[in-house]
């Protein structure tokens, strides 16, 4: 028999509006814990992305179903604007030739849509291609930059997405890890010279403080990405390098590959190099400099 203490309690359970209300909690509470072991076991089961993967340009995947004629054609051109699509915080693409709208479009899109800061260099020698896709980007106020009469090509074909932006001090500090302090005796580029003697360039170029040095900056970037989107880049972003320019038949048919990482020891010496351009290669690109592009010519039509 119950303590008489208890009794009270006991009445009270054999109430059935209280049955009613107690077997309602047990039943949203099963149902809650029923739907995270869902969430767990869908993300347990789910194939971790390869951090690293390969893809020859004239080289299609065989899938069920099979894709449309023109998806088929369009499986690595869709395949870098679905990349671009999940950009949140940057883009920086160093590319010799630019012709394909889809992917103008595409980072025209992260510029407009989600604030994406876009950095874009390019060879002189592509400048005044009529086919290229130069002009669209700068009339989005999109920063574009080259040298003008240099000796050399920048034949570069290489996007890093979501990447970390170095400070001057951190930049530094990996070039002079990876390649040493550079002296009189050597032979110097632009950046090696500032490195030398005029690092206050370099200071206000890239700034004193970035994610690298400042843990506190980083972790409010993570917080924000995440916010921003269902489906992030890795991590420490992505790079997109090859052989392949990105034009019809270079993302399409050639005899190119393009390989996409998400591994920092491949990401990092990609990043470090493309501030090292962005600071020699540092003739901005304006509309004045490029050509009307040969397709509106013949069309007649604003892109």
């Amino acid at each position: 028999m119950a303590p008489a203490a208890l009794q009270p309690f006991l009445s009270l359970l054999n109430n059935k509006p209280v049955k009613l209300l107690i077997a309602g909690g047990i039943l949203i509470v099963s149902t809650e814990i029923a739907y995270e072991l869902v969430l767990w076991w869908r993300k347990a089961t789910k194939p971790k992305p390869k951090s690293c993967e390969v893809f020859f340009i004239n080289r299609r995947k065989l899938v069920e179903p099979l894709p449309t004629p023109q998806d088929f054609l369009y499986e690595h051109i869709n395949r870098i604007i679905s990349y671009i699509d999940r950009a949140e915080k940057s883009i920086c693409l160093a590319m010799y030739i630019f012709t394909m709208r889809e992917i103008c479009e595409a980072v025209i899109r992260a510029k407009r849509e989600r604030s994406v800061v876009v950095r874009v260099v390019t060879c002189e020698s592509m400048v005044a291609n009529e086919g290229s896709f130069l002009r669209d980007l700068i009339a989005e106020d999109i920063k574009v930059q080259y040298k003008y009469k240099s000796e050399y090509l920048m034949h570069h074909k290489f996007c890093l997405l979501d990447t970390d932006w170095y400070c001057a001090n951190c930049l530094i500090a990996y070039h002079t890890a990876e390649y040493g302090e550079p002296t009189k005796n050597m032979q110097h580029t632009l950046f090696d010279k500032a490195v030398m003697s005029d690092r206050a360039a370099l200071l206000q170029r890239f700034g004193s403080s970035c994610v690298r040095c400042n843990p506190a900056e980083r972790n409010k970037q993570d917080k924000r990405q995440r916010k921003q989107s269902n489906n992030p880049l890795p991590k420490h972003g992505l790079i997109l390098a090859g052989s392949s320019n990105w034009t019809f038949p270079g993302l399409t048919t050639h005899w190119d590959t393009i390989t996409v990482a998400s591994l920092p020891e491949l990401i990092d010496p990609f990043a470090a190099e493309f501030q090292r351009m962005w600071y020699e290669l540092n003739d901005p690109l304006g509309l004045t400099h490029t050509r009307e592009p040969l397709y509106k010519r013949r069309c007649g039509a604003d892109f």
